[in-house]
């Protein structure tokens, strides 16, 4: 993604935490979208308890928030590129790790034995489908077992032009050329997802 890019996103989201502030609409969910893809996603990753989570994109930590509401006992770090919303995470969350990064910049040196990717790429700005494949390597390397993906299917019945979608075959393309022939993809659940796991040995 370029600078403007990164600089769209970044106003863009801290304009959304001034409006609607500690709430899903914040990061442009519903409070139900939100907690059925987290509950997807905590299905779909199985028994994280004791685990190293890496959740890129993290937000205000609302993902954080859902797993300890679940008593789920686990090492979790957040990385977002937004200063504010890695602010207001760490007032809301002492005992989580919060980072302030842009790892296509900056790489990223620790490894997670579970990388988290949620929703961190549906908002269209410039240079974001670029972005989104770098960033699929970076995580991907840095992983122990497994990258978890949602994103936005460009099959869904109705497209928002403000949102990127990708297609899920270009999505398995590049998986199987750049990353792993492991992996799994769910379509379609709830309408208009996508959800991919990519591993680095067996599925479990």
């Amino acid at each position: 993604m370029d600078r403007l890019g990164k600089e769209e996103l970044i106003r863009f989201y801290r304009r959304h935490l001034e409006d609607f502030g500690d709430s899903p609409m914040a990061v442009r969910w519903t409070e139900k979208g939100q907690m059925l893809r987290y509950e997807i996603m905590l299905g779909i990753m199985g028994d994280v308890r004791g685990k190293r989570l890496l959740d890129f994109g993290c937000g205000k930590g609302d993902f954080y928030g859902f797993l300890l509401g679940k008593g789920i006992d686990l090492s979790y770090t957040g990385i977002d590129i937004n200063p504010l919303m890695i602010e207001r995470a760490m007032e809301k969350f002492r005992d989580g790790v919060f980072i302030s990064a842009d790892i296509e910049e900056e790489g990223l040196q620790e490894e997670y034995d579970i990388v988290l990717v949620c929703g961190t790429f549906n908002l269209r700005v410039a240079g974001v489908e670029d972005s989104f494949w770098n960033v699929l390597r970076i995580l991907y390397r840095q992983t122990k077992e497994a990258l978890h993906l949602n994103c936005l299917s460009w099959y869904r019945k109705v497209r928002d032009p403000e949102l990127f979608y990708i297609k899920p075959e270009d999505l398995t393309g590049f998986v199987m050329k750049e990353l792993s022939n492991k992996f799994i993809l769910r379509h379609g659940l709830p309408e208009g997802d996508i959800f991919l796991s990519v591993f680095k040995g067996n599925p479990g």
